[in-house]
């Protein structure tokens, strides 16, 4: 009797470990948004276009320190989904940084996800960020790099924007050719700006899908193209 309830109790045990594993998958999978379907979506648009796609790739995030979502400071941070390609004329790039949560009562940290999208501009310019007015701002741009919130002087824009740079003769000249083309585009609400070195960005957070691109990347080559040549040759 007593080997049989040794037994019962094995396959009890083992059985039970077995479900948890397949929960944790199952949840994990759940909670990150993305099916192997969705994945192969995803790698097969990149191809129809004649894109590169990477699976990741470590060090990609590493030029974005210091601009939103990325932290101030870090050394081969890790991308993953690095799509790379040309969109009306101009290259791109665009992939997932991810980020450990904070913990629950149970100790699991989740995952964060933020999809980034970059647009490489005619020239280098001064780091400035245009986004949403934040209750933090001021403290964001002295813990980034130093920089300060600039006031345009338009209601129209300052109410609904802020801009934070550490060139403040430069954001001024950028943002003013932007100033009535932003409030009156509802696609600017949801998709904070970010122009660091060569390139312009924009994020949000989630999972990055194949529906997603072609909108943002048509907003990034709007903005730019709403930029005369005077802004980049004041850079």
């Amino acid at each position: 009797m007593l080997e049989v309830l040794l037994v019962i109790g094995f396959f009890v045990l083992f059985g039970s470990i077995g479900g948890f594993v397949i929960w944790s998958f199952v949840h994990v999978r759940k909670r990150d948004g993305r099916s192997d379907q969705q994945q192969a979506e995803l790698v097969r648009f990149v191809e129809e276009r004649g894109w590169s796609y990477t699976p990741s790739k470590p060090g990609g995030g590493d030029r974005y320190c210091g601009s939103a979502p990325f932290p101030d400071k870090g050394v081969n941070i890790d991308v993953s989904d690095y799509i790379t390609g040309e969109f009306r004329g101009r290259t791109f790039c665009c992939f997932e940084y991810r980020t450990r949560g904070a913990g629950t009562d149970t100790g699991d940290r989740q995952w964060r996800f933020h999809t980034v999208f970059a647009l490489t501009t005619p020239t280098p310019v001064p780091r400035t960020s245009i986004r949403r007015p934040q209750a933090l701002d001021r403290l964001d741009a002295r813990m980034f790099g130093g920089g300060h919130v600039v006031e345009l002087g338009i209601p129209a824009f300052d109410e609904e924007f802020r801009v934070i740079t550490d060139d403040e003769p430069f954001a001024r000249t950028l943002a003013g050719h932007l100033a009535q083309f932003l409030p009156s585009d509802p696609r600017a609400k949801n998709a904070p700006l970010q122009f660091h070195g060569s390139e312009l960005t924009t994020w949000h957070k989630g999972r990055l899908r194949p529906d997603q691109i072609d909108p943002q990347l048509t907003f990034l080559c709007d903005v730019v193209d709403r930029l005369p040549e005077q802004a980049w040759r004041t850079a």
